[in-house]
């Protein structure tokens, strides 16, 4: 599993805050962005069609260290998810 970083934009956006970026584990970029999807949707409760990707800040690997913005690690959450043994 790689390490891909999935920026989203959703309704808040409309209210002029920045977007959400999360950091996942996943085989491919595609994966990558269903996951950030999917939990940005549960966990803020909006709709799947609300949501945007941003492409331009979306990527395989971490955020730089001089990003200057926050990011949410859901890496973990997919080895709690998963079990002692990390698998998905």
């Amino acid at each position: 599993m790689k390490t891909f970083t999935v920026t989203i934009a959703g309704t808040e956006r409309f209210d002029g805050e920045a977007p959400y970026t999360w950091v996942v584990k996943a085989s491919d970029v595609m994966s990558a962005m269903n996951k950030a999807l999917a939990y940005h949707a549960l966990s803020q409760e909006q709709r799947l069609c609300d949501l945007e990707i941003d492409p331009l800040q979306t990527f395989e690997g971490l955020p730089p260290e001089d990003c200057e913005y926050h990011w949410n690690d859901l890496r973990l959450a997919a080895l709690e998810a998963g079990g002692a043994d990390g698998q998905d």
